[in-house]
């Protein structure tokens, strides 16, 4: 789960990103990716309100040693799955406020290459060092685009602050009693290499600061 309190705080350097403070050609462009992604997460919320929450994540929860066993299929749905509406809330906010913009500014396909990769890199984390507790959500993804939106920043000339204070500030809080610290830092890392990878060759076309 990221940390609720950065919600604030993200949510103003959100609204100036959409007020126009920092412009892009296109920008009017529907985040596709995220929406289908905000559907998906929304469904397995339902599932486990239909089945219940505790079947649900044993069913589909990732756990260390999962792969081993040949239960692949839990490290994408547990990507979906939450621990309870206030996970789930949380986590689509933050989903919402990071998504909405990098999509945007790096395009769909991009964007889902590193959302993707943050879920890998959280599963395969927890898979070799989750413990013996087991993991659901979609933080280590939302990690993926955390760490993304700082290599963005830095790539194009932008005060990185905004997406590095979020990865100090969860970075601590990830290590907190009952918080899937392997995720985090699993998804971050998948994320971070990704977008070294993607965003090769510097300043993205049509990206333009207003000053």
């Amino acid at each position: 789960m990221i940390l609720t309190a950065w919600v604030q705080h993200t949510c103003m350097q959100a609204l100036q990103i959409f007020t126009g403070r920092f412009q892009m050609r296109n920008s009017r462009r529907i985040p596709v990716v995220t929406l289908i992604l905000l559907g998906l997460n929304t469904l397995g919320l339902l599932y486990e309100f239909i089945v219940g929450q505790n079947r649900a994540i044993y069913a589909y929860g990732m756990y260390e040693g999962a792969l081993q066993h040949g239960a692949y299929l839990r490290m994408i749905v547990s990507a979906f799955l939450h621990f309870g509406f206030y996970h789930f809330a949380s986590n689509m906010i933050c989903l919402v406020i990071y998504g909405f913009s990098l999509e945007n500014q790096i395009g769909s396909v991009k964007y889902a290459v590193i959302y993707a990769a943050g879920i890998l890199g959280s599963a395969l984390l927890i898979n070799f060092s989750g413990g013996y507790g087991i993991h659901a959500g979609a933080s280590g993804a939302i990690w993926g685009l955390m760490t993304a939106t700082l290599v963005f920043s830095i790539k194009n000339n932008l005060n990185p602050s905004y997406a590095l204070r979020g990865i100090i500030i969860n970075l601590i809080y990830s290590f907190s009693a009952g918080v899937s610290w392997q995720g985090h830092i699993g998804g971050g890392i998948a994320g971070l290499a990704a977008a070294l990878i993607l965003f090769q060759g510097g300043r993205l076309n049509g990206w333009r600061i207003e000053r």
